[in-house]
């Protein structure tokens, strides 16, 4: 069993596509969950940022959010929901095994409410070559056959209330195509926080933020240097991590 141990709950990444690499744990710690009443995580994989999420809640002592996961492959899931219940906060959170674009689809017919916050590390290679045939759930992971930047950015439309706001991860590389593709769905990028392993590199990946109200101003943008020399992370990671790494406990 592959499993990776944070200060207060495990994550079982035996079975899911892709395991937990040092972008989604920043990424996770990077979204502000003060606030937020409706947590949707699309695409939740092993379930890490849903955990950060529900970690996050209880240790401000805020309103605690109900946090819904949805993941398509079977094995995810069940690997998500069991680190769900597994976790302090079972009661907290759902999983839903179900593709992101009928789930949409089904919470608009129901008229359920909305979600003030999506998060979404979403598979983004298109063109690149495939993952080895012989790792299925990584390729589903990894690329947009079931999953295209267009069908996302639908059903993010149709989930996201008035007044919210969504956080992707992605490579640098898709960031002119995303962007172009949400403002097209009136959905408008406030913030992008570009994300290198140090100054003297350049940022690979990129956290987008972007909500329904059109900014009056210039988008903020902001790097975020990982490590300050070979295997020491910089002041400002080891503030976003120290919260959940057993290294910082």
């Amino acid at each position: 069993m592959s499993s990776f141990q944070l200060q207060q709950f495990a994550i079982n990444q035996s079975r899911s596509g892709m395991k937990i690499c040092s972008d989604s744990l920043l990424f996770g710690a990077l979204i502000p969950i003060e606030g937020a009443k409706r947590v949707l995580d699309i695409g939740a994989g092993t379930g890490i940022l849903s955990l950060m999420q529900a970690q996050k809640s209880n240790d401000v002592g805020s309103i605690m959010p109900k946090i819904t996961a949805v993941e398509l492959t079977h094995a995810a899931a069940e690997e998500a929901r069991e680190n769900f219940d597994n976790s302090p906060w079972s009661q907290q959170l759902e999983l839903i095994e179900q593709d992101i674009q009928s789930f949409a689809k089904q919470q608009l017919a129901t008229k359920q409410t909305g979600y003030d916050l999506i998060i979404c590390n979403p598979p983004f290679f298109a063109e690149q070559s495939k993952t080895a045939s012989n790792k299925p759930l990584r390729q589903t992971a990894r690329h947009t056959d079931t999953l295209s930047f267009e069908d996302l950015i639908n059903s993010i439309d149709l989930l996201l209330t008035a007044t919210g706001k969504v956080f992707i991860l992605l490579p640098i590389t898709a960031l002119a195509s995303f962007y172009q593709l949400a403002e097209n769905n009136s959905l408008y990028l406030s913030r992008q926080m570009d994300i290198a392993e140090s100054r003297e590199h350049n940022a690979k990946v990129t956290v987008l933020v972007f909500s329904r109200e059109n900014p009056k101003q210039s988008i903020r943008i902001q790097q975020l240097n990982k490590f300050q020399q070979p295997n020491v992370h910089s002041d400002a990671v080891q503030k976003l991590l120290q919260p959940f790494l057993l290294r910082y406990a």
